[in-house]
């Protein structure tokens, strides 16, 4: 029996795996020809093979070529990989397609690299006329049944979802109880109670489940390109920018506030506001700040006999407010979130920019002292206390340097990137007494 060994674009691991005293003693046992192996120099090749084991992925013409070549003058073709079988991290780039795309593949063998015992079991089983039990599969495909709830900014399209519950543990954590688990077994998926509405299952639109997200089965709407198109045509002028919005940048970033400034201006805006809509806030003693309309919502379900209040941002025409919570964006308000800005913003080139100060600064002006508490419970424990001071309700984890509309950052620490966009947070108010 006559093998060809060949790889096409690729790391060759799998070919090296196969350089060892178990799979060669096995060809000299069974009298096992290599006909063509240019890994270990047989590179003379000839017209006909009995079986051709190929490795990597297409990518260039060449690679066709080769393979289609192969093709005809081999009995048996078989896929030697992942690169082969899918294409290899390369196919999700969109640079690669996997050898089935291209070719009848007869027997699939998987692996990154492949077991050495597969190759051996399937090559001894062909040589001795027996049928090999590597198919395309080794297991029937099921495919789950999902749901897609899709309303107002959120979806959740159940096709993605990976079930790692980790919507689910920052929903019961904000106290929102939106999300669980549905059916068991290989059936189980996440979805809304009976697949409601967001809005009936009592949404908050916090947006931490998309930002929890690690397969993007969770997402809001974008509207960043709308904004883009809108500086184009001049509908767009002025950006009010939250100051959690600006230190989560330059922490993400890596760029100083100022940097950050400029890089949004960069970007087409003529004006830049550092913007807190807490300084729209009168005198706030004895009540409950909700910090976005998520908190408000929160409050009106857990607490409906607290006194609320919700500033209400004063962005003027022709501007944009950037935010660190999603629920501004169906509030009525042109509202994109830190994330959709960071989109945007890696377009640009870093190094080429300076800093510049932003417009105006607007912070909390009317010098109430206010309690910040991060949950429920802390904010229980302040009423029984008894409220002598203004509190506001920051209800994300992290409080709002840590919402749900907030951009990615390469920590995985999320305590250091805390840590590091409170720093971000000081530096930005020393442009003034903004505390």
């Amino acid at each position: 029996m006559r093998v060809a060994i060949l790889g096409l674009s690729g790391c060759d691991g799998c070919q090296y795996n196969l350089v060892r005293e178990e799979f060669l003693s096995f060809l000299r046992g069974r009298g096992i020809e290599v006909a063509y192996w240019p890994l270990v120099g047989a590179e003379e090749g000839s017209e006909e093979y009995d079986i051709a084991l190929v490795e990597g992925s297409v990518i260039s013409g060449r690679d066709l070529e080769v393979l289609k070549s192969v093709r005809a003058r081999s009995k048996v073709l078989v896929a030697l990989g992942a690169c082969a079988i899918l294409g290899g991290v390369q196919a999700g780039l969109g640079l690669s397609k996997p050898l089935g795309s291209y070719v009848r593949v007869d027997y699939y063998l998987r692996g990154c690299p492949i077991e050495v015992g597969e190759v051996v079991d399937l090559l001894d089983r062909l040589s001795r006329g027996l049928p090999a039990g590597f198919g395309e599969r080794r297991f029937d495909h099921v495919e789950r049944s999902t749901k897609v709830v899709e309303e107002g900014i959120l979806k959740l399209d159940g096709s993605k979802c990976i079930t790692c519950g980790r919507c689910i543990e920052v929903c019961r954590r904000v106290g929102a109880y939106v999300l669980n688990y549905f059916r068991r077994g290989i059936e189980t998926e996440v979805v809304t109670p009976y697949a409601e509405p967001f809005s009936s299952a009592g949404c908050i639109l916090c947006g931490l489940c998309v930002a929890y997200c690690p397969a993007g089965a969770m997402s809001y709407r974008l509207d960043i390109e709308e904004v883009l198109q809108g500086l184009g045509d001049g509908s767009v002028a002025s950006a009010y920018v939250e100051p959690e919005a600006v230190a989560s940048l330059a922490e993400s970033e890596g760029l100083t506030p100022l940097q950050v400034v400029a890089a949004i201006k960069a970007l087409g805006f003529k004006y830049v506001v550092i913007y807190n809509p807490l300084s729209e806030l009168g005198q706030v003693s004895k009540v409950v700040v909700a910090r976005s309309p998520a908190e408000k919502e929160l409050l009106r379900k857990h607490l409906p006999e607290a006194r609320v209040e919700l500033p209400k941002p004063r962005v003027p025409p022709g501007a944009v407010y950037v935010t660190q919570c999603p629920s501004w964006k169906a509030s009525g308000l042109r509202a994109i979130t830190t994330k959709e800005l960071q989109l945007a913003l890696r377009r640009l080139s870093y190094p080429t920019l300076g800093e510049e100060k932003p417009d105006a600064v607007l912070w909390n002006r009317n010098g109430s002292p206010l309690r910040r508490v991060g949950s429920l419970e802390e904010l229980r424990k302040a009423l029984w206390e008894g409220l002598h001071l203004g509190i506001v309700l920051e209800v994300c984890p992290g409080g709002c340097l840590l919402g749900g509309g907030q951009p990615l950052t390469l920590r995985v620490d999320l305590r250091e990137v805390l840590r590091e966009r409170e720093s971000k947070l000081n530096e930005l108010a020393k442009l003034g007494d903004l505390k």
